[in-house]
């Protein structure tokens, strides 16, 4: 289970740096509710955040980009 709390992202963070999360629904496990609150959550943690999110299915990148559309 990865930490909810990254030393890398606390760093990145100080140092003004983005942090780019890969593969931030750790292979679907953590959307398995959606991806709206996790990548909720993962934007939360502060604007120098970014997400990779990866899917090999139409449908999850259809739900993927709606909920990215719905932050900006």
């Amino acid at each position: 289970m990865p930490r909810p709390w990254s030393p890398a992202l606390i760093l990145c963070q100080s140092l003004s740096i983005p942090y780019v999360a890969y593969r931030p629904f750790d292979a679907g496990l953590l959307a398995r509710g959606g991806v709206q609150a996790p990548l909720d959550w993962l934007f939360s943690r502060g604007e120098h955040v970014a997400a990779i999110p990866g899917t090999s299915r139409p449908e999850h990148l259809a739900q993927i980009a709606a909920a990215v559309a719905g932050r900006a």
